[in-house]
């Protein structure tokens, strides 16, 4: 074989061997398949700091915050003085509506969370227990003179052997009197969280724009005031009583674009000369900054449920828009029930999801 014949051959082989070992390579190097379905992934929670972190930069806003009515929802049993100290009472678990449920319990000794509107007692009932439920009412007191008087949230004869027991009732109310206890924040009432959101990330960063969301604050006042109309077992419409702002969802403010909701008319963190969260003393006057030269008789455009004895439900806030003649309640019932049929067109279309 000559010279050029042997060179040629070589640079085949060469060419041949290189092709395959990249061929190899190839082979080698294809990635492994990766998952295609969805990942899951951990969300850092925010933690909740009470509101002893936010008292040492906002002081002014939190000292106002103090004289205002949600503040003072939620109190310490320390704020209370007792006419005698606590003992152990047996109590019922009025949740178990399957059997009798009882305990010893030591209020003494008991987590106390603290004292909802200056009425019951909310603390935690022992697992060992074996009630229904974590958090109770155990307890409500009553002022006489100028002491306290512990006594029972309720009395039923719940183990028939006739007498009254002291029953442990449900706390139902926590979401809005006292969030902080779900949260596991500080302040287990009514806070600047309660509104705000958590403020774990806010008071640690360096730059404090944007780390709270006060959109989140203007937008948490229907969280607990709730406007709309609820539906019974029956699918009546029934208005809602408990909360506040009875009806807004049918006046006018609540279509306009122009007003700033609920904080056009009220104050979010100083309450007026008659301890109210609105921007002027007098009610009226806050009217006529949009209505000039107009008269309001608030007590008409604003009525109260007629069916609560003690009248401490906020007054409807339709402003004229659904008048309670006009409803059709039955006085003899507690809901109020809307029966109307032109109340009722009214909620269908601006509420189109609960008329479903």
């Amino acid at each position: 074989m000559n010279w050029k014949k042997s060179f040629l051959v070589s640079i085949i082989s060469f060419t041949f061997l290189t092709a395959l070992a990249m061929g190899c390579n190839k082979v080698q190097e294809t990635p492994t398949p990766q998952p295609t379905g969805p990942q899951l992934t951990e969300t850092a929670q925010i933690a909740y700091i009470g509101n002893e972190a936010c008292q040492a930069c906002h002081t002014d806003t939190f000292n106002n915050v103090t004289h205002t009515k949600h503040f003072s929802a939620f109190k310490p049993l320390s704020d209370y003085p007792l006419d005698k100290p606590l003992t152990s009472v047996t109590i019922f678990d009025a949740a178990n509506t399957e059997k009798p449920t009882s305990t010893t319990l030591d209020l003494s000794q008991a987590k106390v969370y603290g004292v909802m509107m200056d009425d019951y007692i909310i603390a935690e009932i022992p697992a060992a227990a074996g009630f229904k439920e974590k958090i109770y009412r155990v307890g409500a007191l009553k002022k006489v003179d100028d002491k306290w008087t512990v006594e029972a949230p309720k009395q039923n004869d719940i183990d028939k052997d006739g007498k009254p027991d002291w029953t442990a009732e449900k706390f139902t109310c926590g979401k809005c009197h006292a969030p902080g206890i779900e949260k596991a924040s500080p302040t287990v009432g009514i806070s600047c969280e309660s509104c705000h959101g958590p403020a774990g990330n806010h008071a640690s960063a360096t730059d404090k724009k944007g780390t709270m969301s006060l959109e989140t604050a203007k937008n948490s006042c229907l969280d607990c005031h709730k406007s709309d109309p609820t539906k019974d077992a029956q699918g009546n419409f029934t208005a809602s009583n408990h909360y506040g702002t009875r009806n807004f969802f049918a006046s006018k403010h609540a279509q306009s674009s122009q007003l700033n909701q609920c904080l056009t008319c009220h104050s979010a963190h100083k309450a007026n000369a008659s301890g109210a969260l609105l921007v002027a003393d007098k009610p009226t006057d806050i009217c006529v900054k949009c209505h000039a030269g107009k008269t309001f008789d608030l007590e008409k455009l604003m009525w109260k449920n007629p069916t609560d004895p003690n009248a401490h439900f906020t007054k409807d806030h339709s402003f004229g828009a659904i008048k309670y003649e006009d409803l059709q309640d039955d006085a003899a019932t507690k809901p109020i029930e809307i029966k109307n049929p032109t109340v009722i067109e009214l909620i269908k279309k601006l509420l189109p999801d609960l008329a479903k």
